[in-house]
């Protein structure tokens, strides 16, 4: 079996690559970034046949689809820094719904079979009761602008579907973390991965608010075994897939995580949520009983183990990281 990957140098793009070839597919990655995951997996990147390219070049698409004999796509490629592409919803709209309509496109013409499409649960926005597990079958009220542009391509999916019988599937990942790639650039709304490296680095994690924002954090190689599993499932009820943890963690847990991992670690979060809230709508943890019946996908960390094996990783993958100075 021969699989696109869109947004392959992408945190999840690169475990969804992983666990493909792992499986025996062949891999073929597009991507117009250079320089991401791939980098720090060299045992995956020298087995993937990488294509850089535009996601709205749609020529360029089909060279590869045709060239490598694609029979799938795991479409993951979008642009999604909310500070940014707020100032230029141009350029991200072009990315992500030009960009996915034109998968679609090869779908319909019937250059390739399944199409398993990234969306976000950023679409639901935000939700009153932070302990209330959400359905895929809730309302959307996206807010921001990159979940408005999910929530257009998911419209974009369903149209293809109804109209044109194209099989495509949409998964709604949630607050994903694990990546190791701008590891030190902190990311509102989701600060496991920059509490780590300071962690590893023996530096004080001191934030006057924040213990109180939390939401269902998902370790990226669970959410790239909800891609596979949304795969190759072989008959679906459903198109519509949640893919997360299903549980809602605080960042006080995960600060006192940190404390038994990191002996000595100076980690004091204060009361409140800001300034995560600000940047990511609270919203209870994704109900993922569906995707458990019908797709078979089981988380396989938990928070604890997924943050172990998060630190062993890049101490492995980045081993330099707490010797500087």
């Amino acid at each position: 079996m021969v699989v696109l990957v869109t947004g392959v140098n992408g945190l999840v793009g690169l475990h969804c690559a992983r666990i493909l070839l792992e499986k025996g597919c062949e891999v073929v990655g597009y991507d117009s970034n250079l320089s991401g995951e791939l980098a720090y997996y060299p045992e995956v990147s020298e087995k993937v046949a990488f294509v850089r390219g535009d996601m709205a070049d749609f020529g360029n698409l089909l060279e590869a689809v045709e060239k490598h004999h694609v029979e799938h796509v795991l479409h993951l490629a979008s642009l999604r820094d909310e500070r940014l592409y707020r100032k230029a919803p141009v350029e991200l709209f072009r990315a992500n719904i030009e960009g996915t309509q034109n998968i679609l496109e090869l779908a319909r013409l019937g250059k390739v079979k399944r199409v398993v499409f990234a969306s976000s649960a950023s679409v639901y926005g935000k939700q009153d009761d932070p302990y209330r597990s959400i359905p895929e079958d809730s309302s959307l009220d996206p807010r921001g602008i990159y979940a408005n542009s999910k929530a257009m391509c998911e419209s974009l999916c369903r149209a293809y579907r109804n109209v044109y019988s194209v099989e495509v599937l949409v998964l709604r990942p949630s607050r994903v973390y694990g990546r190791l790639a701008n590891l030190d650039t902190l990311e509102f709304g989701n600060p496991l991965s920059s509490f780590v490296l300071k962690a590893l680095r023996g530096e004080p994690i001191h934030e006057k608010s924040g213990a109180d924002f939390g939401g269902d954090f998902t370790y990226a190689p669970d959410v790239a075994h909800g891609f596979y599993c949304a795969l190759a499932a072989p008959s679906l009820q459903n198109w519509i897939y949640n893919i997360s943890s299903g549980e809602f963690y605080r960042l006080s847990e995960v600060a006192r995580i940190l404390s038994s991992l990191f002996k000595g670690l100076d980690i004091s979060l204060g009361p409140g949520m800001e300034p995560h809230v600000s940047q990511a709508p609270i919203r209870g943890p994704l109900d993922i009983r569906r995707a458990r019946q019908e797709i078979n996908f089981e988380i396989r960390y938990d928070l604890k183990r997924s943050i172990e094996h998060f630190v062993e990783t890049i101490r492995e993958k980045l081993p330099d990281i707490g010797k500087e100075g």
